[in-house]
């Protein structure tokens, strides 16, 4: 992607997360981000074909960042697979704090099932890439898919309702951990029951 294509969308990008503090991503406009952005109608559409899917170009950035953060863990053999979740994790909520609105809208607008299915992607790698390798077991495709489903469901609601709850935020550390804890001891019990 050339230089100007990819500023033009950062300024629909901060644009975006610009009115997504006072209103809704149904309510602002296109004419209201293009203005905000200092670009033109042309512009948008050449980068984009929604304001869903500015938010998703977004989304899945700080996921793939996220991603690459964690990718260097994979290597490390010496990382325990509740101390690898629990990392993983950390770096992932870290990404979506900083995005914090953004995410918010991602979760619960009409780009929320996308969304969710870039999420599940990024668990699905995060189980297949690392955490099955640390089990005596042999999975074969559908129980990899069935496993990777099941823990997507758990971490996606577990993040959801990190982003959406209004009280007083839980420390990211403590909701990472959450996660860490429950991935590896369901599998322990998921392969015993296989057996």
């Amino acid at each position: 992607m050339d230089l100007r294509k990819r500023r033009s969308q950062e300024k629909l990008q901060i644009a975006l997360a610009h009115h997504l503090q006072s209103k809704t991503i149904d309510e602002i406009t296109i004419g209201e981000l293009t203005k905000t952005a200092g670009v033109s109608r042309q512009t948008f559409y050449s980068n984009f074909d929604s304001k869903q899917s500015i938010l998703l170009t977004r989304i899945e950035n700080l996921f793939e960042k996220s991603w690459t953060r964690t990718e260097s863990l994979v290597q490390n053999s010496e990382i325990g697979r509740e101390e690898f979740v629990e990392i993983s994790m950390r770096n992932l909520l870290e990404e979506c704090d900083k995005e914090r609105i953004l995410m918010r809208a991602a979760f619960t607008g009409q780009a929320g099932i996308q969304c969710l299915s870039l999420l599940k992607s990024l668990v699905s790698r995060l189980i297949s890439d690392r955490i099955l390798f640390q089990f005596n077991h042999n999975f074969n495709a559908r129980q990899l898919d069935t496993i990777a489903d099941f823990y997507a469901g758990g971490i996606i609601g577990t993040v959801q309702g990190w982003l959406l709850d209004d009280t007083p935020m839980k420390d990211i550390a403590s909701v990472a951990r959450q996660i860490g804890r429950l991935v590896p001891h369901g599998l322990d019990g998921y392969i015993s029951h296989s057996n």
